[in-house]
């Protein structure tokens, strides 16, 4: 899955919330104007961020924050150069220093929001976010004066405080430059010109250019896709309306129907089924038409066993989504004829996860075409979504039921 667009139309707190809710791992480009930035997550977790606005590097901040002193740094930094591959400098100078992992951490975690809170005065430009375990961050490799969070930040907890920043500032009337970072400008203790990637600095005290003698920076991997393949503008636009409708507090019991409605976007049939206990049973559709039945009457009437081998039997133990083949097995052909005889080429299975476990799960295919599913990150991200709302309907219905006895 990837994620194309402008910020024009989508903003960086709804892009945050939508890779939060989504849990994934990944990189996230942004541009504007001049300028570039990026944010690394691990399982919907941001681990990391840079911006070409503010490249202090992460051993600078060390030293203004009095956590380590240059000699210390210069220390940690000759043990790096030598170790292949080269470990975080945080690693280095907790465990070779007796520098606190702890106070490293917390000014790892400063560095990241504030970066990321600058981010959110780029109301325009351009954003990519490409799927994928960020392993070049992991494996090290970093630039020597980088540095990635052992325990990831709330994403949706940035999003809302981002908003905040920037929705006080116009509150109180107060233009911002969009070149500059809205949560530096804030904090008279942060340099006015920060240090690049091979130097640092002290409050009234000369740069020191140590990390240019020590060893050759590791340059970031360059290059990409020629084609980007994922969610364009319009598809986000529509992700959008339906995710705000999603959270809209009236809609009760219409999640089920919400979800059939967005997945007709996408695909030409779909059944909603409900998984019980012992057994899968059809509640809704779409697409399907049959001469002398009811097609609704029919969905509800279908009941395939949990624990026998079908198309649902993997997505039910690994809960992602999946696209497969119908397989000549007894449940497999039940769908196929229950569903009118003809067979799929593709059928795009989705599950809605709840407290931990498949609650429900849409089937979708593009009968009477003999065509494969098209392209269904959206469709992927609302099912995502729309577990988690089910999840907290049922949370608060727990509360009100805990409060009135």
């Amino acid at each position: 899955m990837s994620l194309v667009g402008n910020l024009e139309d989508l903003g960086l707190g709804e892009i945050l919330q939508i890779v939060s809710l989504s849990r994934k791992s990944g990189v996230l480009a942004l541009k504007s104007r001049n300028r570039e930035g990026k944010i690394a997550f691990l399982n919907g977790k941001v681990i990391h961020a840079t911006s070409s606005v503010f490249p202090e590097n992460f051993g600078s901040l060390l030293v203004r924050r009095s956590v380590v002193d240059v000699e210390t740094l210069k220390g940690a930094l000759a043990v790096q150069s030598k170790l292949a591959p080269p470990p975080l400098l945080g690693t280095i100078l907790a465990q070779n220093f007796g520098i606190s992992a702890e106070s490293v951490e917390a000014v790892a975690r400063e560095q990241v929001e504030r970066i990321i809170y600058s981010f959110f005065g780029w109301s325009e430009g351009s954003f990519a976010f490409e799927l994928g375990e960020p392993a070049e961050l992991s494996n090290g490799k970093l630039r020597p004066l980088q540095q990635i969070l052992q325990q990831g930040l709330n994403t949706q907890w940035l999003a809302i405080e981002g908003s905040r920043i920037i929705d006080e500032k116009r509150h109180r009337g107060e233009p911002f430059d969009a070149q500059t970072d809205l949560a530096f400008q804030a904090d008279e203790n942060i340099s006015q010109t920060p240090a690049t990637d091979t130097e640092t600095s002290t409050e009234g005290s000369p740069s020191y250019d140590f990390a240019g003698e020590l060893l050759e920076e590791i340059g970031e991997q360059g290059g990409s896709s020629s084609e980007v393949k994922g969610l364009e503008t319009g598809a986000l636009k529509q992700l959008k309306g339906m995710v705000q409708e999603l959270n809209n507090p009236a809609l009760g019991g219409g999640i089920i129907l919400l979800v059939l409605r967005f997945a007709s976007e996408f695909i030409n049939r779909a059944v909603i089924f409900k998984v019980k206990e012992k057994e899968i049973v059809g509640l809704g559709q779409f697409g399907i038409e049959f001469e002398q039945e009811s097609a609704d009457a029919r969905v509800r009437k279908m009941r395939i066993p949990v624990d026998e081998p079908s198309v649902f039997s993997e997505i039910l133990s690994e809960m992602v989504p999946k696209r497969v083949e119908l397989e000549d097995c007894r449940w497999d052909n039940y769908l196929k004829e229950s569903l009118g005889g003809d067979e799929p080429e593709e059928i795009f299975l989705g599950p809605l996860v709840s407290e931990g476990r498949v609650v429900a799960v849409l089937y979708g295919d593009n009968l009477p075409l003999k065509a494969p599913v098209g392209a269904t990150e959206a469709l992927e991200i609302f099912l995502t979504h729309a577990g988690l709302t089910m999840e907290k309907a049922l949370l608060e219905r727990k509360l009100r039921e805990h409060v009135s006895l």
